[in-house]
């Protein structure tokens, strides 16, 4: 078995093992969203959403519900994204930290709480790097976290018998950055219940119907570790790697599922060269 995972990891991660996903266009925004969480904005309804409905680790046929779809458009100055999560149970926990620039600092979000139900919706965006990338979490109380992730190359992934936690090194001294007057923004929108009053948070007594959000990354702060010449190249026709994830704990465990089609049942970290690429279009 030991045999078998190495030369399947060997297969991922080496390069030219297998043809890279086709790269799908993702068109300018007509004009820039408002970030209230509503998704009424002429941009969302010019560009297909995204599925989120791949069961992670399971062979399972995709839900009947889909758990999210997202969206994404983007301008010269921010990428930005948005959601639809459909969840009988809103649960939104923060740590009672913060975090980002002075002028603009975010709570955080707890990441994991298989005990109490944790719901979040999760961005993993990649600018090119299969080393390094952003994993970005947001939850229906608009907390936020980003953090800056790295791997193992993947020469020394394809090493390793069963990659796991211990192999991300999450650099929790960073964070998403601002770039002068482009800021990163979020908000979140609760949907109405059947009784037409919104949805509710931490109360498992009622049964919800979900909640939807926005987020404005700044180019300058996604792209922080590049060279100037990069951070100065057009735009238009670059490609991003980005896999849309949601976690719902209505059940008491943790389910994930995600917009990629036929991940390994690793962490989502370990799969980036299998994730949906995209192409910035006018």
């Amino acid at each position: 078995k030991a045999i078998v995972t190495s030369l399947a990891l060997a297969s991922l991660f080496a390069h030219g093992a297998s043809p890279s996903p086709k790269a799908v266009p993702i068109s300018r925004a007509v004009s820039a969203p408002i970030i209230d969480g509503r998704l009424n904005d002429i941009c969302w309804k010019q560009v297909k959403p995204i599925p989120v409905i791949y069961p992670h680790g399971d062979s399972s046929k995709a839900p009947e519900t889909v758990p999210m779809r997202a969206w994404m458009t983007w301008d010269t100055h921010y990428l930005y994204l948005a959601y639809e999560v459909n969840d009988t149970n809103l649960v939104a926990l923060g740590t009672g930290r913060k975090t980002g620039p002075p002028n603009n600092r975010r709570p955080q979000s707890v990441e994991y709480a298989p005990d109490k139900n944790l719901d979040l919706a999760e961005f993993f965006i990649s600018l090119g790097s299969s080393q390094f990338f952003w994993e970005i979490h947001h939850n229906a109380a608009n907390h936020l976290n980003t953090l800056w992730i790295e791997v193992p190359t993947p020469a020394k992934l394809a090493k390793i018998e069963k990659p796991a936690y211990r192999n991300v090194t999450f650099h929790r001294n960073r964070f998403l950055p601002d770039q002068g007057t482009h800021t990163l923004q979020r908000a979140v929108h609760l949907e109405n219940k059947p009784n037409d009053q919104p949805s509710t948070l931490n109360q498992s007594n009622d049964r919800d119907s979900g909640y939807s959000g926005e987020l404005r990354l700044p180019w300058a702060g996604l792209m922080f570790n590049q060279t100037l010449k990069q951070d100065v190249a057009p735009l238009k026709d670059r490609k991003l790697s980005l896999l849309a994830v949601n976690l719902n704990g209505n059940r008491g465990k943790g389910v994930y599922h995600s917009s990629g089609a036929n991940l390994p049942p690793l962490m989502y970290h370990f799969s980036i060269a299998k994730w949906p690429t995209y192409v910035l279009a006018e």
